[in-house]
Parts: C-alpha cells; sequence; structure tokens
C-alpha cells in the first residue's frame, strides 16, 4: 500500500481499539478524527483517491457523527465482533488490490516510449469478414533507451475507463476491480528523446485476451539494458484496442469447437505472423529510432499463443535472429514448422505443466519441435508457477491465484526471475556477450533446466 492509506488505515485501527476494546472509550478521540481526516485530504491530494479506501473514508465519518449524537456505546460482544469484521473488509480491500510500484529496471538507460497507429494497406482485416474494404490497423507501442528527462512517466494503462470492463471480461471479475491502475504508474516516459547509439530490436507477441502492457515490468528491464522493444496490440485478438480516434476493436478470438477451431486458430496465427512482418517492415521506416536499431540483431518473444505467433515468425522471416517463448501454445503451429524446427537460437520458458489449465497445448509437440533444433536451444520449467506468472499480473494482487493462472511462487521472483532469463539469452545471442549463459541462470533455485 502507500504510504498515506496505511497511515490512514493505522489510525482507524487506533480509533477503533480506543472506542471499542478500551475502557477510556472517548478520550482524544474526536482530536485523532479531525487528525486522521486532514491526513485524508493530504492522500487524496497527493495519491488520489481510490474506491478500495472509500470504507475506510466512510468510517471516520460513522464515528464521528457517532460520537457528536451520543450514540457510541459499545458495552457487548456483537460489537466488537462487528467492528472486527469490518476493521478485517476495510484493510483488506487495499491490501487485496494494492496500487503497486513496478519492479526497478536494472539497466544504466532512462526509457522513452511511443505509441503508433499503423494500417497495413496490403491486407484487409481477417476479423470482420462482413466488411471487404477494412484495413488491418494496429496500435503499436515502442520502448528504447532515452535520454533521462523530469517529466511524469507514463500510467501503466492508458484508456482506462474504456479497457476496464473488457479486462474483468478476460478474468471473471468486475472491472471497477482494475480501476485503480491509472494510479500505477511505469518507469517509461513518453516521446523522451532517444539515448544516441545502436541497439537490437525486439518484438513481443502478446497471448489471446492480453495487451501490450502486460509485460511492461519485462519491457522496462530490457529497454534499460539497450533494446528497443516493440509490443503491438493483435486487433481483435487482444483483449481491447483502443485507436486514436476513439474507435474500439474488441476481443474476438473466443474460437471454439474441434476440428475446426484448429484450422480456424491457424489461419488466425497467419494474421498474427503477419503483423510481425509488418511491424519490422515498419520499423525501419519510424523517424529517428529506424536510425538507432541495429536491423542484423532481431530477437522475438512472445507468451502464450504469441509464443507459436514468434515461432512462426521466425520459421518464414530470416531477419529474426533469436526466439524466446514464454509458457507457449504449441498446438496451432502447422506440422512443417514443428517437423523442420526453426534455424535461430531458441528458448522456452514455461510452467511445470498444463494439466490444470484451460489453454490448450501439447508437451508431445513442444518435445517434438525441440528435437528438431540444434544446440543453441533451451528449455527451462518455474517451479510453482502457472500462465500468467510470465506476465505483470500476479504483482497486482497477493490473491491473484484465487480467480486468475498464477501460482504459488511469490510474484516479484516469477517477474524477476522471467526478466533475468530473457535478458540473458538476448544479451547471448543478440549482444554476444560473455555472461556465462545459461550457467549464470542456475543461481534461481525457482528454475530446472528440461532436457
Amino acid at each position: 500500500m502507500r504510504l498515506f492509506e496505511s497511515i490512514i488505515l493505522f489510525l482507524l485501527v487506533v480509533l477503533v481499539y480506543q472506542l471499542v476494546y478500551s475502557r477510556k472509550q472517548e478520550k482524544h478521540a474526536t482530536q485523532l478524527i479531525f487528525v486522521s481526516i486532514i491526513i485524508i485530504v493530504i492522500h487524496i491530494f497527493i495519491e488520489s483517491y481510490r474506491w478500495q479506501m472509500v470504507p475506510a473514508y466512510l468510517s471516520f465519518g460513522f464515528i464521528y457523527l457517532r460520537l457528536k449524537t451520543g450514540e457510541l456505546k459499545f458495552t457487548h460482544g456483537i460489537n466488537k465482533l462487528t467492528w472486527a469484521v469490518w476493521l478485517i473488509v476495510v484493510i483488506g480491500l487495499p491490501v487485496a488490490v494494492p496500487v503497486i510500484e513496478l519492479p526497478q529496471p536494472t539497466g544504466p538507460y532512462s526509457i522513452g516510449s511511443e505509441i503508433y497507429h499503423w494500417v497495413d494497406s496490403s491486407r484487409t482485416e481477417w476479423f470482420t469478414p462482413e466488411d471487404p474494404d477494412d484495413l488491418r490497423e494496429l496500435v503499436v507501442q515502442v520502448w528504447y533507451p532515452a535520454k533521462a528527462v523530469t517529466d511524469e512517466p507514463m500510467p501503466y494503462i492508458d484508456h482506462l475507463k474504456i479497457r476496464s470492463a473488457a479486462m474483468g471480461d478476460a478474468g471473471n471479475f468486475p472491472g471497477v476491480f482494475v480501476k485503480h491502475l491509472d494510479l500505477v504508474k511505469t518507469h517509461s516516459f513518453l516521446n523522451a528523446p532517444p539515448e544516441p547509439g545502436k541497439y537490437p530490436l525486439l518484438i513481443l507477441s502478446h497471448g489471446i485476451t492480453g495487451f501490450r502492457q502486460m509485460h511492461t515490468s519485462l519491457i522496462e528491464e530490457l529497454a534499460s539494458h539497450g533494446y528497443i522493444v516493440v509490443a503491438p496490440d493483435h486487433t481483435y485478438d487482444c483483449n481491447l484496442t483502443v485507436f486514436p480516434n476513439g474507435d474500439i476493436a474488441d476481443y474476438r478470438s473466443e474460437i471454439t469447437g474441434f476440428p475446426d477451431s484448429v484450422k480456424i486458430r491457424r489461419q488466425q496465427l497467419n494474421t498474427r505472423v503477419a503483423d510481425i512482418k509488418f511491424i519490422l517492415d515498419q520499423m525501419s521506416t519510424t523517424g529517428q529510432l529506424a536510425a538507432q536499431i541495429d536491423f542484423n540483431q532481431i530477437g522475438v518473444l512472445g507468451h502464450s499463443y504469441g509464443g507459436a505467433t514468434v515461432i512462426q515468425s521466425a520459421y518464414e522471416d530470416n531477419r529474426i535472429k533469436a526466439v524466446l517463448t514464454l509458457d507457449s501454445w504449441m498446438n496451432p503451429l502447422p506440422d512443417y514448422v514443428l517437423n523442420n524446427g526453426i534455424k535461430q537460437p531458441f528458448l522456452y520458458l514455461g510452467r511445470p505443466s498444463w494439466d490444470d489449465s484451460d489453454y490448450p497445448t501439447s508437451p508431445e509437440l513442444l518435445e517434438k519441435f525441440m528435437g528438431n533444433l540444434d544446440s543453441n536451444s533451451f528449455r527451462f520449467i518455474l517451479k510453482n508457477s502457472r500462465h500468467l506468472d510470465f506476465t505483470d499480473v500476479p504483482l497486482f494482487s497477493p490473491f491473484s491465484g484465487l480467480i486468475l493462472e498464477t501460482g504459488s511462487i511469490p510474484a516479484k521472483k516469477a517477474v524477476m526471475i522471467t526478466n533475468d532469463v530473457v535478458l540473458s539469452f538476448f544479451d547471448t545471442f543478440l549482444k554476444n556477450k560473455n555472461n556465462e549463459f545459461p550457467n549464470d541462470l542456475y543461481r534461481h533455485k525457482e528454475l530446472e533446466k528440461q532436457k
């Protein structure tokens, strides 16, 4: 929790203890309430209001009114029990849904970011067959090493008022639960001037129902270490795409029913692969950043369905020099990719088992694919992890595992290890750093290397 939130909740506990459990019930209570109100005003001014704190705000008002009317008398055990339960609720809400601080990037560079809206005039939109004139549009965000600035950092989520309902639908929880995310600040600065130099290019592909920002911690870590990282919202696969004019593209990837779903998923995969190729083409003409990209050192990484996306992209595009997947789907990949493998260095980082998952994949297909790769292929398991532990999702609540696919591994540790594995891999194969990869990763006891 944030500083003033913690102080407010502490004062509420002191006040309730004094009035409910102490024999000196009303001594100094009014003064304590007025001090608390002053701190609440400071909190709202500096930290901003959020709905999870509303029960705490109301508690002070309720206690004050009861004191003024002389009706605040607690002599029975039921009242003590009621207040104990109420305090658990009041404190539990902001604890369960905190405003977090994203992990501090460990690299030497500050981080800039730019957002683009691109239209691929060579493709019609696969998801809107009812409109034959609809062209494929993408919202794409780029993070890059930047000069230090003193501006306010970017919020974690843009257009949150529009996105919150769709995010709730994806996670099967009320959208109001995420309306505080606009208070979460990143370490990136919009349109900050780039730091001169040449940097490898990475393209990150999110999973189905995902969105580009849910990998912010990983992206910022990479950018701080001298990478230019591009992440699209894959239109209609994304949780929600918001275009600059306010138009939206909703989620339309709920494809079920075998055997047709496999065929449809492969068509969908082709659309995503075309997105990656289009982004690579566009980056060569993207203003000042284009001059700072080392186009001889291009890597791709993807989570979930994005993993299958980047594998097929690497198979079809030899501009790509290294590939990494996070808990990747394998089923949609065509047989010729699984049977032939890819020529680029490859790393798979995933959960121990998919048996308890709603997401389809096949360990047999992964083993088949890995068997067709050369010696620069690596497979790691992150112990006690589940599908969303390779994103920012577990950071946003200590109880995320109750409603989402996160495991028992501590959230900060899952994010730190994922970032470490990704950075070490790309440093080795795109920057040719002698960092003793993969042996440098064995210090993490939560990592298990698979043959």
